[in-house]
């Protein structure tokens, strides 16, 4: 079975009235967590896989948040622990 690890950054923009709520709905989502939030609405999260689910399926259930107006993919990395890695001469 692979390790496969994947982790992705997402900034989230929510309705400014809606920030809290918002802020613990999405901590609720499998693999999310989140790390800070404006009272303008920017909500900076982390979404990785889980057994459950994968983060892009979470990352679509994060559009379909109450309060969500938007939310974009900033980073994205995977690491596969069972291949080789390489090391730097």
């Amino acid at each position: 079975m692979s390790t496969e690890h994947n982790i992705c950054g997402v900034l989230v923009h929510a309705r400014p009235s809606s920030v809290e709520d918002v802020r613990g709905r999405l901590a609720a989502l499998p693999g999310v967590e989140v790390h800070a939030a404006t009272e303008e609405g920017r909500v900076v999260v982390t979404v990785e896989d889980t057994p459950e689910h994968l983060a892009i399926e979470t990352i679509s259930d994060i559009f379909q948040t109450a309060g969500v107006i938007n939310a974009s993919l900033v980073y994205q990395y995977t690491d596969d622990e069972d291949l080789p890695q390489e090391s730097a001469p």
